[in-house]
């Protein structure tokens, strides 16, 4: 856009002084013809100098008008000539141009090669000058009205977009913790809305899915509690007919043993089919695929300021993170903020409200990034068992959960070839992420 208006003031400029550079031109041919007309009448005598001028020019104004326009025709013409006084000061005077109130132009009389007086030729001030100082004026108030109007769109509308732009991305991957914002912006009004509701939309599919899947494990496990004992008994009675226990005679009937036999085989095969189901329901299936890139550590931490600073500081929970440097790492970032998001979430949920801290450090091995929070934390009993499939401490009565989120975790990070550990003690619970160089 400042290009455009910089090419317009340019060209615009370039034509002013081609009209400009015309109209000289013109006024330079029409002064010659007059003052021709003036120089026969001098040659002819003739030292009156209005009766030259009346002759020369007033009386054949139209003439000179209709033939070349009124803005190359002078508007008035005097002549002067020299006395003994001026004489040796007008040998000093040439032909030449003279800018003042008006445009005038000064040709020299001669009797034979004598100078003998001075032709003044005035004319309108035709030279564009005032137009093109008004255009070049429009053109600049112009360029600086769009480049002022520009920053105001690129502040209120590409920069804020740019932002919201990145949501659905991180919505579909996980990672988007925190509603946007509500803004009073015409803009993007509608489009927050509809972004928060998909949110709440996504969430809620989320607890339904995991509330399906409680409520299956909690049915297959009473079907398998259920199954086991009759499984057993029928078991326990193939083996006595076999063995002919129930026979009068006390003997073994070949017929009875075999059919006892086959009824032992069917039930070990339901046996197994009820240890598969309960394997399958303690398990559940994380779809993953990391996408190994380089990126910096500063990345993490802007994610985690990003999600979780407003969230914490509405809860009025203190938080700290601690990180020396900005080193490269070699993993999936999606993968490294879709962990944290269960350990922050976790530390907000289960923490007591009085601190949470995040350190991210180097080591010879790999990245460790600790979430740490103040609370009354799990018995050192439960801790080998955090991170199992569906499973809820002693200290989640209160608190809605599912028991995947930290089962999650381990799975990705196994994925990206770390690992996850929880450490507990002394009011406080801690919660490592390694990550490999």
């Amino acid at each position: 856009m400042v290009f455009f208006f910089a090419v317009l003031a340019v060209g615009m400029n370039l034509l002013g002084r081609k009209l400009t550079q015309q109209n000289v031109m013109e006024r330079n041919v029409v002064t010659g013809r007059i003052n021709a007309k003036i120089q026969s009448e001098v040659d002819s005598g003739n030292r009156d100098a209005q009766a030259i001028v009346g002759k020369a020019f007033t009386q054949r104004m139209d003439e000179w008008r209709s033939l070349y326009g009124d803005k190359a025709c002078p508007k008035e013409v005097q002549i002067h000539f020299f006395t003994e006084e001026n004489e040796t000061a007008g040998r000093d005077q040439s032909p030449g141009l003279k800018l003042g109130e008006d445009t005038s132009r000064i040709c020299c009389l001669y009797e034979g090669e004598r100078l003998i007086g001075l032709a003044e030729y005035r004319f309108k001030d035709f030279s564009y000058s005032q137009v093109l100082l008004l255009m070049n004026g429009c053109i600049l108030i112009s360029a600086i009205l769009v480049i002022l109007y520009g920053i105001w769109v690129f502040g209120k509308v590409i920069l804020p977009f740019h932002k919201l732009a990145e949501y659905p991305e991180r919505l579909s991957k996980g990672m988007a913790t925190e509603k946007l914002p509500e803004t009073k912006n015409q803009f993007f009004g509608k489009y927050v809305w509809g972004m928060n509701m998909l949110s709440d939309k996504m969430e809620n599919d989320r607890q339904t899915i995991r509330r399906i899947s409680d409520d299956r494990q909690k049915m297959v496990t009473m079907l398998v509690h259920g199954i086991k004992t009759p499984t057993a008994n029928i078991k326990l009675l193939s083996e006595a007919i076999a063995t002919g226990l129930y026979d009068p005679d006390g003997k073994v009937n070949e017929k009875d043993a075999e059919l006892a036999g086959k009824i032992e085989k069917n039930a070990g095969d339901i046996e197994k089919l009820v240890s598969q189901a309960v394997e399958a329901t303690n398990t559940v299936s994380i779809e993953y695929e990391p996408k190994i890139e380089p990126f910096y550590r500063s990345m993490i931490e802007k994610y985690v300021r990003e999600e979780y600073l407003k969230r914490l500081e509405i809860s009025r929970i203190p938080f700290c993170m601690e990180s020396e440097g900005d080193p490269l790492v070699k993993s999936d970032l999606d993968g490294i903020c879709r962990i944290l998001r269960q350990f922050m979430d976790n530390a907000i949920k289960y923490g007591d409200g009085t601190g949470i801290c995040l350190k991210m450090e180097k080591t010879q091995e790999g990245h460790l990034i600790t979430v740490s929070n103040k609370g009354t934390p799990l018995p050192e009993s439960e801790l080998p068992f955090v991170f199992n499939s569906l499973w809820r401490g002693s200290n989640s009565g209160h608190v809605k959960g599912s028991g995947i989120g930290l089962y999650e975790a381990r799975v990705i990070a196994r994925k990206l070839g770390g690992d996850v550990r929880m450490r507990a003690g002394d009011g406080e619970t801690m919660v490592t992420l390694f990550i490999p160089l």
